[in-house]
């Protein structure tokens, strides 16, 4: 029997310190199993696609695409060993987990598999206002609405 609480927390790179104090205020991460993940997905390549699918686009050359790749995965190497330098001190065990696909469906199924208590998240982006009903981003709506755990919302 498992006896630690295990709180997943995505991270993107931004406000990771305010995330984790955030967190902490709310459970106990002195006793707890902190998972942090990072979920690389379709995101910064949406507005590259739309420039490549115009009239007379081009796909990119193999040797730019695999530059995007290897800077995308750097960037959650980074986001992670921040993460984690900072976690390190409030909780009893950290785990951090770099994933690829829909942040929303990754989030819920590894929480699912691993049986996470509880999903913290930021609510929304720059975009979404602070209150209301469109001031939770996509991600955030997916698994606020299809968790299998609690989640916390983090504005």
């Amino acid at each position: 029997m498992r006896e630690s609480v295990r709180v997943l927390l995505v991270v993107d790179g931004l406000h990771t310190r305010e995330l984790l104090s955030s967190v902490s205020r709310t459970a106990p991460l002195t006793e707890a199993e902190l998972w942090l993940v990072y979920v690389r997905g379709p995101g910064p390549r949406v507005g590259l696609d739309m420039v490549r699918h115009r009239p007379g686009g081009h796909p990119l050359p193999p040797d730019r695409e695999r530059g995007l790749d290897e800077a995308e995965a750097a960037r959650g190497v980074d986001a992670l060993a921040e993460a984690q330098a900072l976690a390190r001190p409030i909780a009893a065990a950290v785990r951090t987990l770099q994933l690829e696909g829909e942040l929303g469906r990754v989030v819920c199924d590894l929480a699912q598999v691993e049986g996470i208590d509880l999903i913290a998240i930021r609510a929304g982006g720059r975009d979404q206002p602070p209150m209301g009903p469109r001031s939770l981003g996509p991600a955030a709506r997916y698994i606020a609405d299809h968790s299998p755990c609690p989640v916390l919302l983090i504005r």
